[in-house]
C-alpha cells in the first residue's frame, strides 16, 4: 500500500489511449495473421490443383495410343518417355520418372531443385503402390509433389511419374505481403496513437475543466462555469453541469436570503418579548398587559414557524395528494369558511360544475389564504368575492379559481415581488401585519398542481388573484 500510494496517478487520457492502442494492435495482428494464413492456404491450394491437373493429364496420355505411331504403347518406359517429351512443365514445375525405383528420365527444363537426386525422396516415391500427394522440403524451398504409379500388362517393371510444383516464389510473395502489412500496421498504429492522443485530449478537456471547476466551487462561490464548445455528448454534459450550478447558485442565494429574512422576522418578536419582560414592574395590571403582549408575539412566532414548515414541505413530492374532487363543493365550502374571517360583503361569483383530480384541502388552504389577504387589504364595508370555472383553451382545459376584492390594490412595482417569501406590499397599504409568507404558500400550492398564480391589480381598484391549474378529470 505504501508503494502504490507513492506512484504517480495515470491520467484518464493515458488509459484511454492505452486501450485504443491495445485494440488497434490486436486488430492489426489478427488481420495480418488471418491474411497471411489465407494467402498460404491459397498458395498450397493452387499447387495442389496443379499437381492434380498434371496427374490427370498423365492418366489421359497413358490411356490413348502413341501419338507418334498411332499404336498402343509397348511398355511403361515408352509411356513415361513419351509423356515427358510431349508435356512441357511450367517454370516452377518439374517432372521425372522412376523405373523399378531408379530415376529414369526428367522433363527438359532445368528444375529449381533436383528431387530425382534426393535419395530419400526417390526411395519414398519408388515404394508407393497408390497415388500420393504432399509437401517436401527442397533446396529451393517447400514444394508440392504428386507421385502416380504406372504398370503395363506384359511389363513386369514398376514405373512412377513424379510431379513437383515449387512454391518458393509464391511464398516469397507472401513474405513480402507480410512485411508490407507489418509496415502498414506500424504506421497505422502510430497514426492511431497520435490521432487518439489528440482526440482524447479534445474529448477529455471539458471533463478536466469540469473537475477543476468542481474543485474550485465552494458554498460561498458558485460563479465558476465551463466554456461549452460544440454539440456533442461532452458539450451536453458541460451544459448540464452549468445548469446544475445555476440551480445550485439560485438555491443557495434563495436559502441565504430566506435565512436572513427568517432570522430577522423571528428576532423581532423575541426582541419585543425580551424588552417588555425586562422592564415589567410589579403592578398586576402592567404584568397582565405584558403577558398578553408576550402571548400575542409567541402566537405570531408559532404562525411564522408553521408557515415556514409548510413551505419546506412544499418541496416534497407528497406535498399534494390529488384525488377525485367535486369542484362545486370545493368552492362553496371555501366561500362559507371565508365568510367567517371578517365582516365584509362576501360574494360568490361562479362555481365550476365538474369534478377534477386535485388536492381539495390544499386548494381550500390557498383560497382561504387569498381571502385572508383580501380581508387585510379591504375596509369593513369592502367586497370580497370567490369563484371558479373550467375554461377550454388551445392547449387544453384549465381550471380557474380566484379571489377578488375592491381594496387598496397593489402597486405595479410590487406585483412581481409579492409572491416571494417575506415580501409585503409597500408600507401603509395593508390594515394588518403579516409574515409575508401567505402568497408564497399559495404559489407553492399552485405549482405543486402543475399551475401558477396570476395577479390583476391597480392601486385603489382592488386585486384579483387567480389560480390557473391544468384540468384533469381523473386518473
Amino acid at each position: 500500500m505504501a508503494h502504490s500510494a507513492g506512484r504517480p496517478a495515470v491520467s484518464a487520457r493515458t488509459r484511454i489511449l492505452a486501450w485504443i492502442m491495445l485494440v488497434v494492435t490486436l486488430a492489426s495482428v489478427i488481420i495480418i495473421a488471418a491474411t497471411v494464413r489465407l494467402t498460404i492456404m491459397r498458395v498450397e491450394d493452387r499447387a495442389r490443383q496443379e499437381v492434380i491437373h498434371e496427374a490427370e493429364k498423365f492418366r489421359d496420355f497413358a490411356e490413348r495410343p502413341n501419338p507418334a505411331t498411332g499404336e498402343p504403347y509397348s511398355g511403361l518406359e515408352e509411356i513415361l518417355v513419351g509423356h515427358l517429351q510431349y508435356n512441357l512443365p511450367e517454370d516452377n514445375e518439374a517432372m521425372f520418372s522412376l523405373v523399378d525405383g531408379v530415376p529414369h528420365r526428367r522433363s527438359a527444363l532445368e528444375p529449381m531443385a533436383r528431387l530425382d537426386g534426393d535419395e530419400e525422396f526417390v526411395a519414398y516415391a519408388g515404394s508407393l503402390e497408390e497415388p500420393a500427394m504432399g509437401t517436401w522440403e527442397t533446396t529451393a524451398g517447400p514444394a508440392m509433389y504428386g507421385v502416380v504409379p504406372l504398370s503395363v500388362e506384359g511389363d513386369e517393371r514398376r514405373g512412377h511419374l513424379a510431379i513437383v510444383v515449387f512454391m518458393a516464389d509464391d511464398y516469397e510473395t507472401t513474405r513480402q505481403l507480410l512485411w508490407l502489412m507489418i509496415v502498414i500496421g506500424v504506421v497505422a498504429l502510430g497514426g492511431a496513437g497520435l490521432t487518439g492522443w489528440f482526440i482524447t485530449g479534445r474529448v477529455l478537456a471539458p471533463i478536466r475543466e469540469l473537475q477543476q471547476t468542481a474543485a474550485q466551487i465552494t458554498e460561498t462561490d458558485l460563479s465558476g462555469r465551463i466554456d461549452v464548445v460544440g454539440n456533442d455528448d461532452v458539450a451536453g454534459l458541460a451544459r448540464t453541469f452549468n445548469s446544475m450550478l445555476d440551480r445550485l447558485a439560485q438555491a443557495f442565494e434563495g436559502q441565504r436570503q430566506f435565512l436572513d429574512v427568517a432570522g430577522h422576522e423571528l428576532r423581532t418578536p423575541l426582541t419585543i418579548i425580551r424588552g417588555h419582560l425586562e422592564v415589567m414592574g410589579s403592578d398586576p395590571r402592567e404584568q397582565q398587559a405584558t403577558l398578553a403582549l408576550v402571548d400575542a408575539e409567541l402566537q405570531r412566532m408559532g404562525r411564522l414557524i408553521d408557515d415556514l414548515m409548510l413551505l419546506a414541505r412544499a418541496e416534497r413530492p407528497d406535498f399534494v395528494r390529488p384525488r377525485q374532487t367535486n369542484l362545486t363543493e370545493l368552492v362553496m365550502e371555501t366561500f362559507v369558511k371565508a365568510t367567517g374571517l371578517a365582516e365584509r360583503e362576501w360574494r360568490l361569483d361562479a362555481t365550476p360544475d365538474a369534478e377534477a383530480y386535485v388536492d381539495g384541502e390544499r386548494l381550500t388552504q390557498a383560497l382561504l389564504q387569498l381571502a385572508a389577504n383580501a380581508v387585510a387589504h379591504t375596509e369593513e364595508d369592502g367586497t370580497v368575492a370567490v369563484g371558479g370555472r373550467v375554461v377550454q383553451t388551445e392547449s387544453g382545459e384549465l381550471l380557474y379559481l380566484w379571489v377578488r376584492d375592491d381594496g387598496v390594490g397593489i402597486a405595479r412595482e410590487d406585483q412581481q415581488r409579492v409572491f416571494q417569501r417575506f415580501v409585503r406590499a409597500s408600507p401603509g397599504k395593508t390594515r394588518e401585519s403579516h409574515s409575508g409568507l401567505g402568497l408564497a404558500i399559495v404559489s407553492s400550492i399552485a405549482e405543486a398542481h402543475g399551475g401558477y398564480v396570476t395577479l390583476e391589480s391597480s392601486p385603489g381598484q382592488g386585486a384579483t388573484f387567480t389560480l390557473v391549474l391544468p384540468f384533469r378529470e381523473g386518473e
